[in-house]
């Protein structure tokens, strides 16, 4: 049927005398949409062929009909059995109706979306088969699993080729589980590079300089050779074809620079596991920069003098002893970073793994998340400690000025000398046994200070509690207020010798103010 005039004869023939007024109600219907589709552009063969067969029109009309009839009768003249049946029937009709709508709606965007993955598969085959000399285990079993899919979708839009079509599909399903079990059994579906080894060696020690980058796992550690000998750079693991172009040409002016495996969405299946780094450094020398980056590795870094060191390292862990360096950086995101007996100007940034530093002669910066920071025997001009909501203790160390603030974490200072600031929000600061100037300011968190000895302090408060506990025999006048808390002050009525003195003020926190008893 090409024409409304046909369909609507064959529909007329379809109803019964008795129902012509329905179906004139219907080609009213009819004939209004068609005038619609025609203004849109549509011919009337394209509308006609996208309505229903006219039997089956009907049919649902008058399956309507006797289902109202069977509901709306006065006396039961249709068996329940029978009403159920034609509800049923209607409404998997309707559900039919409406899947075979969805389907039509949502198949091109399948479609669309099986074209995009076989796209991004078959780039993968073919820039792995380019750059690594390799054939994709995964990706090239992914592109023909693919390609017989798609071929499936498509058959029902190419009705005279169905059965070539069939065949060309479970050909090419039968080639990809074919090779899913090749690579299965020769251990090939992910990539894995190929062992190697290579040592570089720098043409002098003057001016020297290394930079190795790397998003895979590697463990790196330096050695102390003789001073006749040169800087040099051992690899050795497993890489991929493209590293080891990179590694052959990785030495260029002196120096060192490589970044191997780098991440990206084309090593999705690339496993070259854990790969070994060593640097020797003959002993005296001093380099240029050294400076590491990585996503995962385990690094013993030991006498090591250079201008500039650097360590930037996602997970893992750093041991480093006797650095000597004009600047340091360290950034850790969750691994454990340990220094000892080392001198420069460092900057660490900590989110959750621990920092341990200990016999550091510089100054030092510390901005840590949620990590525990201990650093014990520094000698240093100036100390920041930034803690977020981890832990920080300094012990035993001289320092021209300490400022070490607390937003929700710990700051913890013990016998340490020197100009000390210590500001907290609303976690917790502890002064103890000092010696210096204490300066402490206190959100709403708790302040506590312990003095054996004498100092001068300025110490105050929003609404957090503060305790000082000060040895007897080293009595100090203690003046203390506060505005709506609690007050106590042992040493209120020491006399003022003008030397020392500490002022506390809260507005409107507790302020104890004890006698410390051992």
């Amino acid at each position: 049927m090409k024409t409304m005039k046909e369909y609507l004869n064959q529909l007329q023939a379809a109803f019964a005398e008795e129902d012509i007024e329905e179906f004139n109600e219907l080609k009213e219907d009819l004939l209004e949409q068609l005038a619609i589709c025609l203004e849109e552009g549509q011919t009337e063969a394209e509308v006609v062929a996208g309505l229903a067969p006219p039997e089956e029109i009907a049919a649902d009309y008058y399956a309507d009909l006797s289902l109202d009839a069977a509901i709306n009768a006065k006396t039961s003249v249709v068996p329940r059995e029978e009403i159920q049946d034609v509800f049923i029937q209607t409404q998997k009709k309707r559900i039919q109706k409406f899947m075979e709508t969805v389907f039509k709606v949502l198949k091109p965007l399948f479609l669309l979306l099986l074209l995009a993955l076989l796209a991004f598969f078959l780039t993968y085959t073919i820039k792995e088969l380019i750059e690594e000399q390799n054939l994709a285990g995964i990706p090239t079993i992914f592109c023909l699993l693919l390609i017989a899919i798609i071929l499936q979708v498509i058959k029902g839009w190419q009705s005279e080729k169905r059965s070539w079509i069939n065949g060309l599909s479970i050909g090419f399903l039968a080639f990809g589980m074919g090779l899913l079990l090749f690579c299965s059994m020769t251990n090939r579906l992910m990539y894995t590079g190929r062992q190697y080894y290579k040592e570089i060696s720098l043409t002098s020690s003057n001016h020297a300089a290394f930079s190795f980058d790397s998003d895979a796992d590697v463990e790196i550690t330096t050695v102390e050779v003789s001073s006749t000998e040169k800087p040099s750079l051992m690899v050795k693991g497993r890489f991929k074809e493209s590293d080891i172009k990179k590694i052959e040409t990785g030495s260029y002016d002196n120096k060192v620079n490589l970044t191997l495996d780098e991440e990206s969405i084309f090593d999705t299946f690339t496993r070259t596991g854990r790969s070994e780094v060593i640097f020797f450094i003959p002993k005296g020398t001093i380099l240029d920069d050294f400076h590491l980056g990585l996503s995962r590795g385990d690094l013993r870094l030991l006498d090591i003098q250079t201008k500039n060191f650097d360590l930037d390292l996602l997970s893992g862990d750093v041991y480093a002893k006797n650095i000597i360096a004009d600047d340091g950086n360290v950034s850790s995101e969750y691994g454990d970073v340990i220094i000892e007996e080392s001198a420069m100007n460092l900057k660490v940034k900590s989110v959750s793994g621990k920092t341990v530093i200990t016999g550091m002669l510089g100054d030092l910066t510390i901005n840590g998340d949620k990590g525990l920071s201990i650093l014990k025997f520094l000698r240093s001009d100036n100390v920041v400690l930034n803690n977020h909501s981890g832990r920080m203790i300094l012990e035993d160390s001289e320092t021209k000025k300490l400022t070490a603030t607390a937003t929700d974490g710990q700051v913890i200072v013990k016998r340490t000398k020197g100009d000390l600031l210590m500001s907290n929000e609303s976690g917790k600061i502890v002064s103890e046994e000092n010696q210096g100037t204490l300066d402490l300011k206190n959100g709403s968190g708790q302040t506590i200070a312990v003095q054996e000895s004498k100092v001068n302090a300025q110490v105050s408060s929003q609404s957090g509690f503060i305790k000082w506990l000060q040895d007897p025999s080293q009595s100090v006048k203690i003046t203390a207020s506060t505005g709506t808390g609690e007050l106590r002050n042992d040493f209120s009525d020491v006399a003022n010798n003008g030397k020392y003195k500490v002022n506390v003020k809260s507005k409107t926190g507790d302020v104890k103010i004890l006698e410390k008893v051992e």
